[in-house]
């Protein structure tokens, strides 16, 4: 195990992650209500929306009034996603300090994403660090399926690996490495992070796991005890990757730094509060989010309530 820090920084994605996949329009109040939520309970970050085409993904058209809503108190705090130069210019213009561009770790994903050979989207990551140099915005970079595509199957760790140094050299201040399609267990995890950690400093290494098989927490565990410190998550469980099949299920935020507390990581965020949020945009979205422990609540063994009555059942 890497000596590093307990401390870890989490990046809610729910809001863009989460909220891309849900078909019915969310109103803008919403999202400013669940942003400002998360931001409240203690999350460092949250990943705010983002400037696609709205042909593409409708449900981020408002990327623009959200921010606005928003306004610039915390701003620090957000980050967006970007598909291109365009998108960065727009990012820019809402006064945007921190934007995350994705690159397929395979040609077919990364056509379908976002139309582009895997050497075009470096180029433009090269080009978009560049820029965000001088106008005082930080760029950060998510690579998909790097433990299996579901166009060409299983992805090899080398290829991985080789793609992030690219990443890095290109100027990324975060590098991420994403099991979009939810095919990750923790023995695979942590091999992988142990081998881009040669190339890219675990400072700078991040985290991003669906629960598409109900791995996701246990790859968080195993990410964490191989010495990462940034992840992603949903709140509730909420979201997917729309251009990937069956790619259900962002790892839920608030269960899986369950599991990274009781590990030993310190995030500073209110657990309590975060399941709070999580049961409002339950009733916002009318649907129950896939994550648990805002159904069952935080167990705060001084507190001996209601859970403990009625029928006993083994």
């Amino acid at each position: 195990m890497y000596e590093t820090s307990r401390l870890i920084h989490w990046t809610d994605v729910g809001p863009r992650d989460g909220l891309q996949n849900v078909s019915g329009t969310v109103p803008t109040e919403v999202k400013v209500r669940l942003v400002r939520g998360l931001l409240d309970a203690g999350a460092p970050r949250v990943e705010a929306t983002s400037f696609v085409s709205p042909r593409r993904v409708p449900q981020l058209a408002d990327a623009a009034a959200v921010l606005a809503a928003l306004g610039d108190e915390v701003r620090g705090r957000l980050r967006v996603l970007i598909p291109n130069r365009r998108g960065f210019e727009m990012a820019l213009d809402a006064g945007v300090r921190n934007v995350l561009v994705t690159v397929g770790a395979t040609e077919s994903f990364n056509r379908r994403n976002v139309n582009r050979s895997v050497a075009e989207s470096l180029e433009d990551i090269a080009a978009i660090t560049a820029a965000a140099a001088p106008a005082g915005c930080v760029v950060d970079v998510a690579l998909s399926v790097c433990w299996g595509c579901p166009f060409e199957g299983d992805v090899p760790p080398r290829r991985v690996v080789e793609l992030c140094a690219e990443i890095a050299a290109r100027g990324a201040a975060e590098v991420g490495i994403a099991d979009t399609i939810g095919v990750a267990e923790p023995a695979r995890v942590s091999a992988l992070c142990a081998e881009v950690a040669a190339v890219v400093p675990l400072e700078r290494l991040s985290l991003h796991v669906h629960d598409t098989r109900g791995q996701g927490v246990a790859n968080v565990l195993a990410a964490y005890q191989a010495g990462v410190r940034r992840f992603e998550g949903s709140v509730g469980g909420l979201g997917g990757c729309p251009f990937a099949p069956r790619a259900t299920g962002n790892v839920c935020s608030e269960d899986a730094l369950l599991a990274l507390h009781a590990a030993g990581a310190e995030s500073g965020i209110d657990l309590d509060a975060y399941c709070a949020v999580a049961e409002r945009l339950g009733e916002d979205l009318g649907t129950t989010l896939p994550g648990r422990l805002h159904r069952a609540g935080v167990w705060h063994p001084g507190r001996v309530g209601a859970a403990t009555t009625g029928v006993a059942d083994g």
